[in-house]
This record gives structure tokens, sequence and C-alpha cells, in this order.
């Protein structure tokens, strides 16, 4: 496992990949969140966030796939990786984790004998909050393992945070401000625990009423069987399944008051449903993946020590 002078690698940000981008960050507003102005990566896929206090939301999809190819390393380029997955399926694909130091926890996630892969450095354009251009660094250290489907990982430090974590992207109609919980399907659970029990320590991955769960330290991650996964959902139904292999299917989504959310999806006609833990919307409404909004209880911290500016 991570050793544990390394500090937690916590929930950076879950990406959701579709195909058709206008269309998504629309489907995004009417759930009543305020996503950050479009931008682009030089690999050829365009994209929006949903910023909160400690983590977000990546909307992604492609935009120029000529681009493919632009900054490969070692034959690798998220563009492509990108392209494959939407070529079979939308939804929650990779989930980054938060590294402040890039060289440090890459290093510790190899020790732990999880596969890994490239280091990936690149810079994205960007608009100041004065309106002024410039550009956001970002070194990625992929953590892929193809056994395990889209449940694969990379870690994700932003070299100039203060171009990211901007207050004025974290106002939201839905009054949402943190990802909980990142949910899983899988037939076998072992390999998940396995994974998350080096990613994140044996004592953070635990089993729950059957199920597998970790605290990363910025929300948890959690594996259900399909069972499992169907009777949590019923009321909104799961997202259409391209693949056998473990995937994800729901973000839980922390709201300040879940009435006002409510009543955010009702005036914008978004389908949605109880939940035993809050209310959810259906896949079609968010990019093929389930989005379960959750009361925030008087007292819960929001912020967590993964995130210092």
């Amino acid at each position: 496992m991570i050793p544990p002078n390394q500090h937690r690698l916590g929930i950076d940000h879950p990406v959701i990949s579709v195909r058709n981008h206008p269309e998504a960050v629309e489907k995004f507003i009417r759930l009543g969140f305020s996503p950050s102005p479009i931008s682009y990566h030089p690999w050829g896929s365009v994209l929006t966030l949903m910023m909160f206090e400690n983590n977000f939301i990546e909307l992604i999809g492609v935009d120029d796939p000529s681009k493919f190819g632009t900054g490969e390393v070692d034959g690798f380029c998220y563009g492509r990786t990108l392209g494959e997955f939407l070529a079979r399926s939308e939804g929650l694909g990779l989930v980054s984790l938060h590294s402040k130091d890039i060289e440090g926890d890459f290093a510790a996630v190899k020790a732990s004998g999880l596969p890994t892969q490239q280091r990936v450095d690149f810079r994205r354009k960007l608009t100041r909050a004065d309106g002024t251009p410039d550009e956001a660094v970002v070194s990625l250290g992929m953590i892929m393992d193809t056994e395990l489907g889209d449940v694969s990982n990379f870690l994700c430090q932003q070299h100039r945070p203060e171009f990211i974590w901007r207050k004025d992207w974290q106002d939201h109609p839905n009054g949402a401000n943190a990802v909980l919980e990142v949910v899983y399907v899988a037939r076998d659970l072992r390999p998940l625990e396995e994974r998350w029990s080096k990613l994140f320590g044996g004592e953070q991955t635990v089993r729950v009423d059957g199920h597998v769960e970790a605290d990363t330290g910025c929300g948890k991650v959690v594996a259900l069987t399909p069972q499992q996964a169907e009777e949590r959902f019923s009321a909104v139904g799961l997202p259409v399944s391209y693949t056998e292999k473990p995937h994800g299917i729901a973000l839980q989504v922390q709201v300040r008051d879940i009435a006002i959310t409510e009543q955010v999806l009702g005036e914008n006609g978004v389908s949605y449903a109880g939940t035993s833990e809050g209310i959810a919307v259906t896949p079609d409404s968010a990019g093929n993946a389930i989005i379960e909004f959750v009361q925030a209880h008087q007292g819960t911290p929001v912020a967590v020590e993964r995130l210092v500016l």
C-alpha cells in the first residue's frame, strides 16, 4: 500500500465522457450546475468543469480527433484513450486522484505494486478571472489496469491551482458542493478491494453490508455487485452498459439544501426519484451516469486535508 508518510490520494475529479459535449453541458445546466467556461486539451478533447471546494466533476468530449497523438508519451495519448472509450460507451470513465507532489506520489504508487504507465505533462489555455489569457500547467501519472476496465485512475497535480479552484466557479443553483462517492459495479468485488487497499490503505478499505468501499480522504469509492446496484438505484435505472468489466455508474453529490435541489430539477423538467440516501436523476440526464444528490448534514465538514492552496 501507499507508505503511511505519504498523504492520501483523495478524489480530485471523476470524468464523465460524452459524445455530444454541447448537449451534455446543457443537461448539466438543467441539473442546476454552473459549468466553468469551455476549454480544450491539446490532444483534441473539449471540457468543462463543475467545481466544488475540494473536488469537481469533469465533463469531457472529443473536439478534434485529428489532434489525437499530440503530446503522445511512449505511445499513450489521453485524447486517443478518450476516443476509444467513447467508441463503446458514454459515462463515468477514469477518476483522477489529487496530487501535490507528482514525483513522490507516482513513485509511491509504483512501489505499491500497482501497474503504472506514463507521466504526462501539458499546458491548457484558459482565461483568467480578469479576462486575460493564460495557461494551466498540469502533470498526470497514469495508473491504468486493463483487467479492471474503467476502474483505473490517474494522478493529477495542478501546478497553478489558482486557475482551477476559483470561488466564482463554485456557486451552483442546485447547492452542490462536493463529490462524496464514486460508485462502480463489478461481478467480483475482490480485485477492486485489492486495488483500493494499495491505493488508499487497508484500514480505509472495508466491506460494508456486502459491498466494498474505500475512504480516499476526499470522498469514497464504492463497489457494488450488479444486484446491489439495481437495488440501490431501482428508482431511476442503471446506465446503459457496454462492458462486462467493472465500470462506474454513479456519483453521489452533496448539496446544501435538498429542497432547493428538488425545486431546481422540477423547474427545469428533469426526471428524478427518491433513493435510500437522497434523490437521483436518470442516467440519460447526466451523460449515461446517475447523479445522486444528498443533503449535507449540519456539522458535516466539506473541507478535507487534501487541498491546501
